[in-house]
C-alpha cells in the first residue's frame, strides 16, 4: 500500500520527540524539536478523524519552549525582509529581465485541451516512481519509505491548497511524507517526487543541530531541490514516452505556476521599501498595489487582472518558489549532464546559505540568458505538441 492512513506510528514518533524535548541539551535543540512537534501534531490531525487535541502542557512541557520557537520565527521573518530589502535592486533587475524575456517565449505556446487523465493502479504508480527513483539512485530509499509506511494520506481543508508536506526530526534525522490522496494519476506522482526532493534535501542538510531550524524551509533555498526532483520526474516521463501527453500537461502547468511566482516576485520588487520594511505591504488592497507598480508596465489591463487574481504577495513565500524554480531548471540540467547522478548537488549544498546571495547564482553559472535558453527548450517541446 503506497499511502498509509494509520497514524499509530506517528503517535509513537511524537512521544519520542516529546521525551527528546524534555531532555534537550540546548536552546537550539528545544527550538528545533518544538517546531517539529508542532508540525507533526498538525499533520496527525489531518490523518485521523479521531484526533483529539491534547493540552498545551502535554505537547510542549512548558510554554517557554513554544515561546522560544515563536520568537525565533518572528526574528527570522524580520531578518528575511531586511535581507530582501538590502538586495531589492538586484531582485528587481534580475526578475525584470526574466519577466521580459520569458514573456516573449511564452507567447509561442498554444494552450490545448488537457489530455484525459489515466487512472493508474497502485502497482503502476509504484513501478513508475520506482524506475524514476532508480534513475536518480534513490530506488532503495523510496522502496523503504513505502514498505515502512512512511508516506501518509491526509485530508486538508478546502481553502488549503497544499498537496503535500514533509516533516523532519532534527535529532533522529527521521522524515515522514504526507500527501493529499488525489487518486493514482500523474499529478499525484509529480507531487510525491517533489516531496522526496524535500526528504533528500533534509538528509543532506547540516548535521549540526545548532544550525538546524524550521526557518531553513522559509529560506530562499527551500524549494530548490524539491522542484529539481519535480522537473526531473517530468523529463523522465517525456524521455521514456510514459504517459507522454499527460507529462506534457504537467510541463505546461509547471511553467504556468512558475511564471506566476516569478511575475509576483517582480511585482513585489516594485513596491516601495517603506511598505516592505514594516510589513504593511501585506495589508495593501489589490488596487493600491496596482497603483504603486502600474507605471512599470505597458500592458496595464493585463497586470491589473494578474494582481487581482493573486491571493498574497508575501515576500518569503513568493521568493522561495521563484528562486526555487530558477535554481531547479539549472540543477536539473546539471544532473542530467551528470548521467542523472545526484552527487553534483553536493556543490550546491556546500555553498547555499540561509539568506539570498547573488554569489549562489554566480557559482552555479546562473544568468538570465542561461535560464531563458533552457526555458526555451521546454517551450519548443510544448509548441511542437500544440501544432
Amino acid at each position: 500500500m503506497l499511502l498509509n492512513d494509520n497514524s499509530k506510528n506517528l503517535y509513537e514518533k511524537l512521544e519520542l520527540a516529546k521525551k527528546q524535548l524534555k531532555n534537550a541539551k540546548s536552546k537550539a535543540e528545544k527550538i528545533a524539536l518544538s517546531s517539529y512537534i508542532c508540525n507533526l501534531y498538525d499533520l496527525i490531525r489531518l490523518t485521523s478523524s479521531e484526533f483529539v487535541s491534547p493540552g498545551f502542557k502535554s505537547i510542549y512541557g512548558t510554554r517557554k519552549n513554544i515561546y522560544m520557537c515563536d520568537k525565533k520565527i518572528d526574528e527570522y521573518e524580520a531578518k528575511m525582509t531586511k535581507d530582501y530589502v538590502a538586495m531589492k535592486d538586484f531582485h528587481n533587475t534580475f526578475f525584470g529581465e526574466l519577466y521580459r524575456k520569458i514573456g516573449q517565449a511564452r507567447r509561442k505556446i498554444v494552450e490545448d485541451e488537457y489530455a484525459p487523465e489515466t487512472e493508474l493502479s497502485e502497482d503502476d504508480v509504484y513501478n513508475i516512481l520506482y524506475e524514476f527513483m532508480n534513475k536518480i539512485g534513490q530506488a532503495k530509499y523510496f522502496d523503504k519509505y513505502v514498505r515502512d509506511g512512511r508516506i501518509y494520506s491526509i485530508k486538508v481543508p478546502k481553502k488549503d491548497t497544499s498537496l503535500g508536506s514533509t516533516v523532519f526530526n532534527p535529532i533522529t534525522k527521521d522524515s515522514d511524507v504526507f500527501l493529499v490522496d488525489i487518486d493514482n494519476k500523474p499529478f499525484f506522482m509529480k507531487t510525491l517526487a517533489h516531496e522526496f526532493g524535500h526528504v533528500y534535501d533534509l538528509n543532506h542538510f547540516d548535521d549540526d543541530v545548532k544550525k538546524f531550524n524550521k526557518y531553513f524551509y522559509q529560506s530562499f533555498n527551500a524549494e530548490a531541490v524539491s522542484k529539481t526532483f519535480e522537473r526531473l520526474f517530468i523529463d523522465f516521463l517525456l524521455e521514456n514516452n510514459i504517459l507522454f501527453d499527460e507529462a506534457k500537461d504537467l510541463l505546461f502547468d509547471i511553467h504556468n505556476e512558475n511564471f506566476e511566482c516569478l511575475m509576483t516576485a517582480y511585482i513585489i520588487s516594485l513596491i516601495p521599501d517603506v511598505y516592505l520594511i514594516d510589513g504593511s505591504y501585506l495589508d495593501l488592497k489589490k488596487k493600491k498595489i496596482y497603483k504603486l507598480v502600474e507605471r512599470h508596465f505597458t500592458r496595464k489591463n493585463k497586470i491589473d487582472k494578474f494582481i487581482n487574481k493573486r491571493e498574497n504577495f508575501e515576500i518569503g513565500d513568493k521568493y522561495r518558489y521563484a528562486y526555487g524554480d530558477i535554481y531547479s531548471l539549472i540543477l536539473k540540467q546539471m544532473i542530467k549532464d551528470n548521467d542523472y547522478k545526484l552527487d553534483c548537488l553536493e556543490e550546491f549544498f556546500s555553498f547555499r546559505s540561509e539568506s539570498f546571495s547573488p554569489d549562489m547564482l554566480d557559482r552555479l553559472g546562473i544568468t538570465t540568458d542561461k535560464y531563458v535558453k533552457l526555458y526555451k527548450k521546454d517551450i519548443e517541446l510544448l509548441k511542437k505538441q500544440s501544432d
